[in-house]
């Protein structure tokens, strides 16, 4: 078994030569040396062995009768089967003419008879190395083309289904963000840039966080939020390029040990809706209180003012305690008033924003000596009720302050309507205050214009 394996290793020779003592010569001497040798008379021999065997090695005399060797490596390199096997012409020929002809032919080598056996071992050890060679190359090179062809399969593959996720990433109709656990963003999607402003080049040049919450409070509530990653949701006011704050609700949900996904939602709408329902029933509220608490005082002041007309000569005691009625009455009356103020602002059911400021600056003109000046710039549209709500309330008590504790002499209402946002700026000529203070905050209600224009999504 182990020979014949050998055999199989060493490599399998055919010699053609119509020279039985150089045929036999030849195989002896390959023999000896392990290979597995076929020897051929004839030309027509050597092609009919050929057609059913490949060997690996061809020694191919010149000179032979019918058909010589020349002929004979010409049929074979003409053949794709045959084409690869290397052919050493072994010939008594000399003369270049024969050595170039045999090699233009396609020959790889060339032996002179009469030759030496180690000359012939040591050209056939080559060559046949030189075609093993070329087969492990040839082998290497096919399993290389067919490791590129899988390979750009899979590329192809990975491409199609990349843009397959980045057609879904970038339409579907919600913000989506791929960061890592510094919350440094490495993704976002078109609805992401269409609703912020930020596009997917500036995540890598911008603190994305402090661009989206000023607040560093807010930012690191954010920031706790989006690395723990629970796959709740919770909902955020966000500023976007354009200066507006934004209602957003996000979840986020861990892809693997350093990719997190977040899932972001405009909830603008639902604030709306929220917002005005909840305005829908602070004026129910107020007109229940109107028609019922208000209107049941004002009852009482009228009922008593009958009964102290006929008790004209009752006791001074019975006088006195009509007298803390009444007093009583007018109280609850002017809470019951103050309550349907707050709850719905009167000026603002009577017309828009720039109305109810007018109103409000001639109201406060009225009782006090300050020249209050209202101006409104740009072309005016509507707002959502809670922000005029909202702006109505700040104008109101920045006027007051600026009327009570300023002490100005005059003071200017600016209303300014620009596309994308509205300014509204109240400025006097009196004596300021340290707006940094705690208590100036609680007294001069700061905290709380600050609280409505946050709660509108504005800034201070």
């Amino acid at each position: 078994m182990n020979a014949v394996t050998n055999l199989l290793e060493k490599g399998t020779i055919l010699i053609v030569d119509d020279t039985p003592d150089n045929l036999n010569l030849l195989s002896s001497i390959l023999s000896k040396s392990g290979y597995k040798v076929h020897p051929a008379p004839s030309s027509k021999l050597a092609l009919r062995f050929i057609q059913s065997n490949l060997p690996d090695l061809i020694l191919l005399d010149i000179m032979m009768p019918g058909m010589d060797g020349y002929e004979v490596c010409n049929r074979l390199k003409a053949s794709p089967r045959t084409q690869d096997i290397p052919i050493i012409f072994i010939s008594a020929l000399h003369e270049i003419f024969d050595k170039v002809k045999a090699f233009s032919l396609g020959g790889v080598d060339y032996i002179i008879k009469p030759f030496e056996s180690q000359e012939v071992l040591a050209r056939v050890e080559n060559q046949l190395r030189l075609r093993r060679l070329s087969k492990e190359l040839l082998e290497q090179n096919l399993k290389l083309t067919a490791e590129l062809e899988e390979r750009k399969r899979i590329e192809e593959a990975l491409r199609e289904q990349k843009e397959l996720l980045q057609t879904i990433f970038d339409h579907i109709p919600v913000m989506l963000t791929l960061y890592d656990n510094e919350g440094r963003f490495h993704l976002v999607n078109r609805e992401f840039q269409r609703l912020l402003g930020i596009s997917q080049e500036e995540i890598h040049q911008i603190n994305i966080l402090e661009e989206l919450f000023p607040d560093s409070n807010i930012r690191t509530l954010v920031l706790e939020h989006m690395i723990a990653a629970t796959g709740r949701w919770q909902d955020f006011k966000l500023r976007n390029r354009w200066g507006n704050y934004v209602d957003t609700s996000w979840a986020n949900i861990r892809l693997n040990h350093d990719t997190i996904v977040g899932i972001g939602q405009d909830i603008t709408e639902r604030k709306q809706a929220e917002d005005a329902s909840v305005l829908e029933e602070r004026n129910r509220m107020a007109r229940e209180i109107h028609d019922t608490l208000a209107q049941a005082f004002t009852g009482i002041l009228v009922h008593l003012g009958a009964a102290s007309r006929v008790m004209e000569g009752a006791s001074e005691e019975a006088k006195e305690h009509i007298k803390t009625v009444r007093d009583l009455a007018r109280r609850g009356l002017t809470e019951a008033r103050r309550s349907v103020e707050a709850l719905r602002p009167q000026l603002l059911e009577d017309g828009d924003l720039c109305s109810a400021l007018n109103r409000l600056t001639m109201q406060m003109h009225s009782y006090s000596n300050t020249r209050i000046i209202c101006e409104v710039t740009g072309e005016v549209y509507s707002l959502r009720t809670d922000i005029e709500n909202n702006l109505l309330r700040i104008a109101q008590e920045a006027l007051t302050n600026a009327v009570k504790y300023a002490k100005a002499s005059e003071i200017r209402v600016e209303m300014i309507y620009e596309q994308t946002r509205c300014l509204l700026k109240i400025k006097d000529d009196g004596r300021g205050f340290d707006t940094d203070s705690a208590s100036v905050n609680n007294s001069y209600g700061l905290l709380g214009m600050r609280e409505r224009a946050q709660h509108i999504g504005g800034n201070t």
